[in-house]
């Protein structure tokens, strides 16, 4: 027991000590380290010192820290704590710990612990974003929503935020994408902190129809200074479509091209059209306007909301000649309206589209003439090439292009062939023509015969050489004073007494003039020198005495007598301003003078005219044609009238002139067509614009007799009261008082423009009293008719109903009423009207039922009319509601109480009883489970597109749980499975999209809370294209050339832009991203055009670009896409700089306008004078300037310039040059621009006044005026002594009144030719001093002197060359001797006409036209095969008129006679050749043969006969053949082929047909055929020998002739026997058997004669009194058989057919040909009979007597074997041997052997 007790005595002793020693606790630090006002923001990081607890132990001992509690950590012995864990103020906001803190025990004592609790605030960071509540977020809304309006959005928008204070509060906005913060405004509503909702408002107008969704984008940001957070969400925002658009056509406008005449029913184009609502569209209903023609009609087919029809011909034709549509240069253009139907039946909104119809044109019209006759009278001197006056004709085919071209062409009825030419000659259209003189000469009206002046003709219009119109032509000739006056006498001489008394009579000239009237009066006028002492009465022609004679001074006097004819007036009337003369105006003079003095020539010039401008008119010299240079004006003259002295002169010498007068009158001959006077103010007063064109608007309820406008006209040349107003057009509607031109509104007016149209075009036609035909004059009244507010509104149906499930929200649209009001401006106000009723699903009334408001049920929009659910609707209460909806008009003007209308509307409400979840998504319902979306491109990824919404029927709760069905895999979308958001996964590029297309299809499963009910839905989401591509150029920078000056429309580049945005469908098309327009930019854009679309830059129209200005330009093209979308347009801009190129279009300008200097006249050569300067603003050679004198006027030689300083100085010595008037040089600047290519030289010129100081006295030196240098006089030969020659004129600078200035004249008598002239000392008159002979002398060269008689004496020669002109006094001849023979020429014969045979000249020793000679063949051309063409030179050229053939005439000799040309050489013609006269030429013409002729076979295709046994070498026949042509070679005959033709029947062996030739031989020049073979095995058949007859080497120049060559047996043949000798048979023959094939060939037999001979009796004895010829028989080809021959000639019908052929040619028997052997003792007997018989037995009787007498025997028989043969042969010589009058015959002992066939 003590062991157990000795613990506890020794702790109880230690407690003692312990009590007695105290140990203080420690404390903490107040405030800095107790932890008291310790927090902790949450975001503090684990790990970091957050705090350090300190204390404080009274004994100073060792203190440790302990903290209680996961979130903190403390060292414990520095106290220092750490955060262990992450900190949340939003679950956690305070922390509650346990701090302590422990001492050491002191001597043995307990340590002391202090502890504390503590509640550590944790202070907010702002780590919580706002965040939104329910989501998704989707709005519908209709497009008719106010601005300003909220949208509502389910479910309501909710946002939260833990944090607290600032952090906590939160701003909501728009996140701007695209343009969607325009159209909504976002505003957030503090409910609680950190509780929100937000608010969307709208900015602008909704249009479904450019866009139906939007996906709006909220951002909830927080408030915080650091660290501000905030998040985003989606609103898929649908706009409800109503009814606001109007119907838009597809592929508008629409344009075809049809021919006119298209037949009826005819397809020509498709026209379709679709509502613009496309949310709800209707049906749409097609028509036509503006075709009042009927030519097209509208067929519809397909969907009747798609509105299409095809538009078709009817049986109207299309005439492209119909007025208005040639006006409308052939194109038909007329309305098609679509009209939606309300209903399928209530017409509603409308568009108008254009369709363009160009009618092609068909051949449909033939040419015709403005009139059928015309008469016109024309004057005989009209000149060849002038038109016929006064004869206006048109030809018109109102066909189009080539259906109108036509030719024209004249033909003569009387005197008119040759005469006239039309022109055009082919034409088209409406041609004016021109009937021109082709031959002036047969236009005189001074002929015998009346008759002949009157020329008539037709004018004919053909298509492709037919006739198709025509009109005669008049033309009556007036006669012209176009014949010269001609005196009896060529050369008058009279004598006169020196002492006759003055005003005596000396002698009578007379002339006569052809011409009729006025045209043939003679006045005589004395011309010449002596002129002054004699007269002539210009009546009677006599000659009297003027002043006394002096025979000592002159004793003869040369004087010449004009009679001139009456020279009339000439006058023309053109209209004001008219700038030419229509047609050409011509003054015609004749000189009856030969060809010594001018031929005739006449030059014409304008000698006065009384113009105020001056210089009106001018005339051609050479032609006398006047030419207006100025617009002629009636106020440039006093009366209106120009007045012109025209003057013709002569080139004779002296040269002699007349005068006539012309008068132009300005003004309108016929009448003109009135002028409506313009611009009229209507009753408004406001001005309208476009004469000759009214304005005028009248209100829509104008009573009859209104009125609407005045119109007027003013007649230029008549009274204006005499005009007469007509109304053309205007359907009736109004009428217009004829005389003061007032249009009011007619009785049966239909105006309203509500039931019309809502304006008119009225045509007013002025029409004045003129003659010949009134002149019409048109305008066109354009009345507009204003409308009137005065139509009641209208609903578009009488009753609506509608179907509305009772769970519809409040605030949904049901329904929406429209009226239409056809006033402009009418304002509808909708409301309900009168009480609301309902009934029960049982039918029961429920309108004394307090409990359900049905007048809150619904309510009505009061601008759109649309139905919205106003209050909750209950299946079970009210199934049935029923309401009245009125509209107003506030704007009605007339009866405002009246403009109403009421419709009634039921509702049914349908119960909600499905149990399956239900998609509350727009558009989806039970029967169409389809949810269509619509998103943009873009989107960014993991955004909500849009969001599912659906709800639990049985639970009405919303669904949670979505998820994907189809496709499985994530590609672009997925669903979150909670909230139903549709998220995007993938980069949504529109563009990328082309190929699989911009729609996605996805199937999406809604489940109920327990999985057990779910609904799939099909969702289709449709892409859509946003601009997200700006265009780009093809390249960063332009560069272009222009040359200055070009004209409008001259290109100047192509730039090209391409956008990338892709166009997939027809809203892509609409919105045109991708479609660029083009602008420029820039300082000087306005110079330049540019096509929007193709970006084609053009020069400006009436721009000009000018170098000088503008050397470069710098401009900006701009592309911009979405053409009419500015807010959705991108653009791009690039840089073009266009560097203008130089031409020269600036001509140099002097630094001066005058020039003015003075200089001495003893200067010296190259002296300075003056300095020219002239600067040219063009660059290169154009800018180039060089200097040239162009007139130097009287200071001609003096002065010089330099080209290219401009530096004028002096060129010559100027001693007598000095005046006090002033020298007036005109120098021209000149540029080089014609060194440029295509460039004009530019100019300016400017005068310059030198004055030339006179310094001596005689220091002007006369000068010759005339002759110039090099100029000759003319003198013809034979003149009269002292006939004028020249009259030289001569000068001096020096005063005339004084020595220096007075000149005399001589000829100096240095050369030989001055003993020929004398010239007069003071007038400088040269004339002749001896006679002149041309042949002898033709030319004199005289040396003449002018000097003055001052002092010194100045003087100056010059050389005068003067020619003897020739005088026609020698004939024409041929250089050949009297007995000469003839020329010889040859031709070849078949030359064409025009060929040239040869060629010849004769001699006339007279020159010019006085040696001009004429041919003509007098003789030996009574067939005109030739003709005699002179040239120029009078060079003779033979040439044939037709083809000669040599053939027929051999040679010619011809007769040609030479004469003068001019002279009529018909009189000559039959004159026979005279060896001695000159003037004839005998011409031996021989023609020349060619090879024109084939070789003739005398017998073509002839047929012969052989026997088979014919010896070889024997003559078959002999072909002749022969060539018409002379000179033609001999003619050679070949076998070309031989072939054999068996007949009968079949061979037993076959035919050796190698070589056929080698049967026969031909002599090819005699023609000789003979056998040349065995023709044993060739019977009964022929041989068909093609011979050919040739004489050419040239191919195809040869005759063919077939032979056939029978090979026979006459037991195989036929023959007729005549009862003639052979040898007439022998020349009948032929045409025996032509006439037998006569009869024969109709019926298909043809037959050969193949011999004729003697006849054989059946004796063998010959028969000479009688013939027999054997032939064969053919049918279809084939020959017959004997027996077949047999049977055809003994047959009745052929016997009587051929009977008289038989009769003619004494055919007695037809038989065979073959002669039958006789039995032996006949032929014994027949030998016995024989000569050469007994003979032989004789001769045989003495060789047995005798052995001698056998050598005499056998010598005889031999010799009469010789003899016999001879006699044999000759007696069967065949008509092949030539003889004319042999035959053959056979032997009866030897049958076929010798061949005795000749030719048939």
């Amino acid at each position: 027991m003590l062991p157990l007790l000795l613990p506890f005595f020794l702790c109880l002793s230690l407690g003692l000590t312990a009590g007695q020693l105290v140990n203080h606790p420690p404390q903490f630090v107040p405030g800095t380290g107790d932890m008291s006002r310790f927090s902790l923001s949450e975001n503090t990081p684990v790990g970091s010192p957050v705090f350090q607890l300190k204390g404080t132990d009274p004994e100073g001992g060792r203190l440790k820290y302990s903290i209680s509690g996961p979130v903190f950590s403390v060292d414990r012995e520095t106290g220092v704590v750490r955060l262990r864990q992450e900190l949340d103020r939003e679950t956690q906001d305070t922390v509650e710990v346990i701090i302590s803190i422990t001492d050491e025990g002191v001597y043995g004592t307990e340590p002391n612990t202090v502890s504390q609790r503590r509640e550590i605030p944790v202070r907010d960071y702002n780590d919580n974003q706002p965040t939104f509540l329910g989501r998704p977020y989707t709005a519908s809304v209709s497009e008719s929503l106010p601005v300003g309006a909220e949208l509502t959005v389910e479910p309501p928008i909710v946002v939260v935020d833990r944090d607290e204070g600032i952090n906590a509060e939160v701003q909501m906005k728009c996140l701007e994408e695209n343009d969607i913060c325009d159209i909504f405004e976002v505003r957030a509503v503090k409910i609680s902190d950190g509780n929100y909702t937000a608010r969307v408002a709208l900015k602008q107008p909704l249009d479904f129809e450019s866009r139906p969704s939007y996906i709006l984008t909220i951002s909830a940001s927080d408030s915080a200074l650091d660290n501000r957070l905030s998040s985003l969400a989606t609103i898929s925002i649908n706009v409800i479509d109503i009814q606001d658009q109007p119907p838009v056509f597809t592929n508008a406008p629409y344009s075809a091209t049809v021919p006119e005449n298209t037949p009826t029913g005819v397809s020509i184009l498709t026209v379709k059209a679709v509502d613009g609502d496309v949310g709800i569209p209707r049906d749409i209903f097609l028509s036509l306007e503006d075709e009042p023609f009927g030519h097209f009609e509208l067929v519809p087919f397909g969907d009747p909301r798609e509105g299409t029809a095809v538009l078709q011909t009817t049986s109207e034709p299309l005439d492209r000649e119909n007025a208005e549509i040639l006006q409308n240069g052939g194109v038909y253009v007329f309305t098609v309206r679509a009209t939606e139907l309300i209903d399928g039946g209530i017409p509603a909104e409308h568009s108008l589209t254009r369709v363009t119809i160009v009618v092609t044109d068909v051949d449909d019209h033939q040419p015709t003439f403005s009139g059928p006759h015309f008469n016109v009278s024309i004057t005989e001197n009209l000149a060849n090439g002038m038109p016929l006056p006064g004869l206006s004709i048109f030809v018109d085919d109102r066909d189009m292009g080539e259906n109108s071209r036509y030719e024209l062409s004249l033909r003569d009825v009387a005197n008119s062939d040759g005469v006239f030419a039309v022109s055009p000659t082919e034409a088209q259209g409406r041609t004016p023509v021109v009937v021109k003189v082709l031959n002036a000469s047969r236009l005189d009206y001074d002929v015998p015969n009346p008759e002949l002046r009157k020329l008539e003709f037709d004018l004919v219009a053909s298509v492709k050489g037919v006739e198709k119109a025509k009109s005669r032509v008049e033309i009556h000739l007036l006669d012209a004073n176009d014949n010269a006056p001609v005196f009896d006498q060529t050369t008058y001489r009279f004598t006169a007494a020196e002492d006759l008394l003055v005003d005596a009579l000396i002698g009578h000239v007379k002339a006569t003039d052809a011409d009729s009237g006025e045209f043939g009066h003679v006045r005589y006028v004395l011309k010449g020198f002596g002129a002054d002492i004699f007269y002539v009465d210009p009546e009677t022609g006599g000659l009297y005495l003027q002043k006394p004679l002096d025979y000592e001074k002159q004793s003869s006097y040369s004087l010449t007598v004009v009679a001139s004819r009456w020279s009339g007036e000439y006058s023309r009337t053109i209209r004001e301003g008219a700038a030419l003369f229509e047609p050409q105006f011509f003054v015609r003079a004749h000189d009856a003078d030969g060809p010594t003095q001018g031929n005739g020539r006449v030059r014409y010039s304008i000698v006065s005219e009384n113009s105020i401008a001056g210089n009106v008119f001018r005339i051609e010299p050479d032609t006398g044609e006047i030419v207006i240079q100025k617009a002629a004006r009636s106020m440039d003259t006093e009366r209106g009238e120009y007045e012109l002295v025209v003057s013709a002169t002569d080139f004779g010498t002296p040269p002699l002139s007349n005068t006539t007068r012309v008068l132009v009158r300005v003004g309108i001959s016929g009448n003109q067509r009135p002028i409506f006077r313009g611009h009229f103010q209507n009753m408004e007063n406001l001005p309208v614009i476009g004469p000759p064109s009214y304005r005028v608007s009248i209100p829509e309820n104008a009573v009859a007799g209104s009125n609407v406008t005045s119109v007027s006209a003013h007649d230029p040349d008549g009274l204006d009261s005499l005009l007469r107003y007509r109304i053309v057009g205007a359907n009736d509607n109004f009428e217009i008082d004829e005389l003061s031109g007032l249009i009011t509104v007619s009785p049966q007016a239909r105006i309203d423009r509500d039931s019309n149209m809502n304006s008119f075009e009225i045509i007013v036609n002025a029409v004045d009293s003129g003659t010949p035909i009134p002149e019409t004059a048109t305008t066109t009244v354009y009345v507009n008719v204003k409308d009137i507010n005065d139509e009641r509104p209208r609903f578009e149906q009488n009753s609506y109903a509608t179907y509305v499930s009772e769970r519809t929200a409040v605030g949904e649209s049901v329904l929406r009423v429209k009226a239409i009001d056809k006033d402009l401006n009418s304002k509808l106000e909708y409301g309900l009207v009168g009480p609301v009723t309902a009934t029960t699903k049982a039918g029961v009334s429920i309108t004394n039922r307090s409990n359900y408001r049905l007048q809150e049920a619904f309510r009505v929009d009061s601008h759109s009319g649309e139905i919205f659910v106003n209050g909750s609707l209950r299946h079970d209460v009210a199934a049935i509601i029923i309401f009245t909806v009125g509209v107003r008009d506030l704007n009605a003007e007339v009866d405002p109480e009246g403009q109403v209308d009421s419709t009634e509307v039921t509702v049914y409400v349908q119960s909600f009883q499905d149990t399956n979840p239900v998609f509350k998504n727009p558009g989806w319902s039970s029967s169409r489970p389809v949810i269509d979306v619509k998103i943009k491109e873009e989107m960014p990824i993991d955004s909500a597109l849009f969001i599912l919404q659906a709800e639990d029927p049985v639970t009405r709760q919303p669904i949670t749980s979505f998820e994907l069905v189809e496709p499985k895999q994530v590609d672009y979308f997925q669903v979150a499975e909670r909230t139903g958001e549709v998220i995007l996964k993938r980069r949504l590029d529109y563009e990328a999209l082309g190929e699989s297309g911009p729609e996605f299809e996805l199937q999406v499963r809604a489940n109920s809370a327990d999985r057990q009910r779910s609904t799939v839905s099909r969702v289709n989401i449709t892409v859509e294209n946003v601009n997200d591509n700006s265009p780009r150029f093809e390249q960063s920078s332009y560069r272009a050339t222009i040359i200055e000056n070009r004209p409008h429309p001259e290109r100047v580049i192509r730039v090209r832009a391409l956008d990338k945005d892709a166009v997939l469908n027809a809203r892509d098309e609409r919105l045109g991203y991708h479609k660029i327009i083009y602008s420029l930019q820039g300082e000087h854009a306005m110079l330049f055009e540019i096509n929007n679309t193709t970006g084609e830059i053009t020069v400006g129209s009436g721009q000009i670009i000018d170098r000088e200005r503008t050397p470069r330009i710098q401009l900006q093209i701009k592309a911009e896409d979405s053409p009419g979308r500015p807010t959705d347009a991108k653009q791009s801009v690039v840089e073009l700089q266009i560097d203008v190129l130089d031409v020269n279009d600036n001509a140099p300008v002097f630094t001066q306008k005058k020039y003015s200097t003075v200089i001495p006249e003893n200067a010296q050569i190259d002296s300075f004078v003056l300095q020219l300067e002239a600067v040219d603003a063009d660059e290169g050679l154009g800018g180039e300037v060089h200097y040239e004198l162009v007139n130097e006027g009287e200071a001609n030689g003096l002065f010089k310039v330099d080209p290219k300083s401009g530096l004028v100085s002096t060129r010559r010595n100027l001693t007598g040059k000095g005046r006090a008037e002033p020298y007036v040089l005109i120098v021209r600047a000149q540029d080089n621009g014609n060194q440029l290519p295509k460039q004009p030289t530019l100019s300016t010129d400017t005068d310059v006044r030198i004055f030339i100081g006179d310094v001596s006295a005689n220091d002007g030196v006369p000068y010759f005026v005339a002759p110039r240098v090099g100029q000759m006089a003319n003198v013809t030969e034979n003149a009269v002594i002292g006939a004028p020659v020249f009259q030289v004129i001569a000068s001096d600078p020096d005063d005339e009144n004084t020595p220096s200035g007075t000149i005399t004249y001589r000829l100096l008598p240095d050369t030989p030719d001055a003993e020929a002239f004398i010239i007069d000392a003071h007038s400088g008159l040269i004339t002749t001093r001896q006679s002149l002979d041309r042949e002898t002398k033709n030319m004199y060269r005289i040396l003449l002197e002018v000097s003055d008689n001052g002092q010194p004496k100045q003087s100056v020669t010059r050389i005068l060359q003067i020619a003897v002109l020739d005088v026609d006094d020698h004939e024409p001849r041929f250089a050949r001797e009297v007995d000469e023979g003839p020329l010889s020429m040859a031709v070849r014969e078949e030359e064409p006409a025009g060929t040239i045979v040869g060629n010849f000249s004769a001699l006339d020793e007279d020159l010019g036209d006085n040696a001009a000679i004429d041919y003509v063949i007098i003789e030996g051309n009574n067939e005109q095969l030739f003709t005699v063409e002179r040239t120029n030179e009078s060079l003779a050229i033979l040439k044939t008129q037709k083809p000669i053939d040599r053939e027929q005439v051999e040679s010619f000799t011809l007769t040609v006679k030479c004469l003068k040309l001019g002279e009529l050489g018909y009189k000559f013609v039959g004159d026979p050749y005279d060896r001695r006269d000159p003037s004839h030429l005998r011409i031996t013409i021989r023609v020349l043969d060619i090879d024109d002729n084939l070789p003739q076979f005398e017998q073509p295709d002839p047929t012969v006969g052989i026997r088979i046994n014919v010896p070889i070498d024997t003559v078959v026949t002999t072909l002749r053949a022969s060539d018409a042509d002379a000179e033609a070679p001999a003619i050679g005959l070949s076998i070309e082929n031989v072939t054999f033709v068996p007949q009968f029947y079949k061979r037993s062996r076959s035919l050796a047909v190698g070589n056929l030739q080698g049967l026969f031989t031909l002599n090819n020049r005699t023609g000789e055929l003979r056998t040349g073979g065995s023709f044993a095995d060739y019977v009964d058949g022929y041989f068909l020998m093609r011979v050919m007859a040739n004489n050419s080497v040239e191919p195809k120049r040869q005759a063919h002739s077939n032979l056939k060559v029978f090979v026979i047996r006459d037991k195989s043949l036929l023959k007729f026997v005549f009862a003639r000798p052979p040898n007439e048979i022998q020349h009948n023959i032929r045409p025996f058997q032509e006439q037998l094939q006569k009869k024969l060939k109709p019926l298909g037999l043809e037959l050969h004669v193949l011999d004729t001979q003697v006849f054989t009796r059946p004796d063998m004895s010959l028969d000479f009194t009688a013939t027999s010829s054997c032939f064969q028989m053919f049918k279809n080809g084939a020959a017959l058989s004997y027996n077949e021959m047999q049977k055809l000639m003994n047959s009745l019908q052929l016997r009587q057919e051929l009977l008289d052929i038989y009769a003619a040619y004494g055919v007695s028997e037809v038989e065979s040909c073959s002669v039958r052997r006789t039995h032996a003792a006949a032929l014994f007997a027949g030998m016995l009979t024989s000569a050469g018989a007994w003979l032989v037995f004789l001769a045989a009787l003495i060789g047995l007597a005798a052995l001698v007498s056998l050598c005499t025997a056998c010598c005889l028989k031999k010799k009469l074997k010789r003899h016999s043969k001879r006699s044999l042969q000759a007696s069967l010589r065949t008509p092949t041997e030539h003889t004319p009058t042999s035959y053959s015959y056979s032997m009866p002992a030897v049958l076929y052997s010798e061949p005795i066939y000749g030719p048939l």
